[in-house]
């Protein structure tokens, strides 16, 4: 019978820390992660852990759990972005929203309207990157505070990936907190109220109330058939001088140039000047060229517009010269400020501010407006008068978007609409058809007025955030101040008020 051959034991050998290059051992035993607080307690385990470390999570679904909150991060980061919010506070909420989930050496980067979002593994160094082409942005401060208060909750409590984009996508198809008639109504009331604050007749502010609600119209309409923005403008541009000549045959009396500038300052009210200067002063210097030569565009479109159709209608005997300004008596003041209370709520219902948020712009926009009137009849001129209102607007929206629960951005944005230089910029471009010099320095002074105004509130809301926090460690990364997104007003780590 034959004897049955025995194997020698294979002797043990000692473990060898594997070299940095190489990737930690697998264990193929470990369950498939999921976006919950015990997959990121895994994930942050294995991204703490030396190399040297045991600590094995099998790469596919490291991988998979990767891909997952990057995705999440990625929709939220496009809905604050495509609403409003600037460059900055979108960087800012993918880098704090892939740190709570707990993926470590992440970069994020905005430029124009291309937003990456790349992960690396510290172990073995693979990458895994997202990028999205945001080509079509519109004001809507109700999807931006509700994206904002959800990136806050995500931030301090994450919950699993599936139940986070529930949550979004419950914010992306909700209906509008307004129907488009009353979003209609209210840019036809930033019109009026423009004609009102600068003395207008009744007939005056009812031609530019049907204008602003006829521009609206036709540049949605425009708009859905993805005409270029710059079309848009030359034809809403073209209707306040059309408006403008109806008016002499029912009020002789009555100035029709300021229709022209209502309908100006409406136009004027949603260009990007204000993001522009803020993803500049930011870091973000291809972005914030991007966007105020966006801005420059939009403008040109609408100097196009006025000045041809003013041109087409001079050939008929219409003269639209500038009337002197509305001296600024007590009763004057008084209506400047109710036009610009109306001039706010329009433009806040226009853009879907939250209703809780209403009565604390219209304020603001009362105080902005009083601070510009003031500065205005103290000497400081008109570049410096903007810059103290909007100064004035951005320290108090800190208080006021803390009472609201609103981004700061929603607030100052809205506050500073009526000091929009519409007037100044209907001056310059028609003495530019005239041949005149002097238009050229009128438009000038029109581009310096809307960077002071976005330069001053964003410097406010820098004081505000130095003064008072920031209590997160992730806005010291950055140069500028957070505007659309809940930040803490403590310089402690403990959970504080959010604004």
């Amino acid at each position: 019978m034959p004897v049955a051959a025995t194997t020698a034991p294979i002797p043990k050998q000692p473990y060898r820390a594997p070299h940095p290059t190489t990737p930690r051992p697998v264990t193929t035993s470990i369950p498939i992660l999921r976006a919950d607080a015990t997959g990121i307690a895994a994930v942050r385990a294995y991204e703490d852990a030396p190399s040297t470390s045991t600590v094995a999570v099998p790469v596919i679904d490291i991988a998979a759990y990767t891909r997952s909150v990057l995705d999440l991060t990625m929709r939220l980061a496009e809905v604050i972005f495509a609403s409003g919010a600037g460059a900055e506070d979108a960087t800012a909420a993918m880098l704090a929203l892939t740190r709570a989930y707990g993926l470590r050496g992440t970069e994020a980067n905005i430029t124009h309207t291309i937003i990456t979002l790349t992960h690396e593994d510290q172990s073995t160094h693979e990458s895994i990157s997202r990028s999205r082409d945001v080509k079509y942005r519109t004001l809507n401060y109700a999807k931006l505070t509700a994206t904002s208060e959800l990136i806050a909750d995500l931030i301090e409590e994450p919950t699993d990936v599936p139940e986070a984009r529930k949550r979004l996508a419950t914010i992306v198809s909700s209906k509008p907190q307004v129907t488009l008639l009353y979003r209609r109504i209210g840019w036809s009331l930033v019109g009026a109220g423009a004609a009102a604050l600068f003395g207008g007749s009744p007939v005056v502010i009812i031609a530019a109330f049907v204008a602003g609600f006829v521009i609206d119209f036709l540049t949605t309409a425009l708009d859905k058939r993805r005409v270029p923005l710059f079309y848009q403008t030359v034809v809403g541009g073209a209707i306040g001088p059309i408006f403008a000549a109806i008016v002499p045959l029912i009020d002789p009396g009555a100035s029709p140039s300021l229709v022209v500038v209502a309908t100006i300052i409406m136009l004027l009210a949603g260009v990007t000047t204000f993001g522009a200067v803020h993803d500049t002063l930011s870091g973000f210097y291809l972005t914030g060229t991007a966007r105020l030569i966006e801005a420059l565009l939009i403008t040109g479109g609408l100097v196009a517009g006025v000045a041809g159709s003013s041109l087409v209608l001079a050939r008929f005997g219409l003269d639209l010269g500038i009337s002197a300004d509305v001296p600024a008596s007590l009763g004057v003041v008084a209506i400047q400020l109710v036009a610009a209370v109306v001039i706010v709520a329009g433009f806040a219902l226009g853009t879907q501010v939250p209703w809780r948020a209403f009565w604390v712009v219209c304020l603001l926009g009362a105080v902005a407006e009083a601070v510009y009137l003031a500065a205005s009849n103290a000497g400081f001129g008109l570049v410096w008068s903007s810059g103290a209102a909007a100064m004035g607007a951005g320290l108090l929206a800190a208080v006021g978007a803390r009472l609201v629960r609103t981004p700061p951005l929603v607030i100052v944005v809205c506050a500073l609409v009526p000091l929009v230089p519409g007037l100044a910029l209907f001056r310059g471009l028609l003495q530019m058809a005239d041949g005149d010099i002097n238009g050229l320095l009128n438009l000038l002074t029109a581009g310096a007025i809307a960077v002071a105004l976005a330069a001053s509130a964003i410097l406010a809301q820098l004081i505000v955030q130095y003064v008072w926090g920031p209590g997160r460690s992730l806005q010291r990364r950055f140069v500028g101040p957070l505007m659309a997104l809940p930040v803490r007003l403590s310089r402690s780590s403990k959970p504080g008020a959010r604004i």
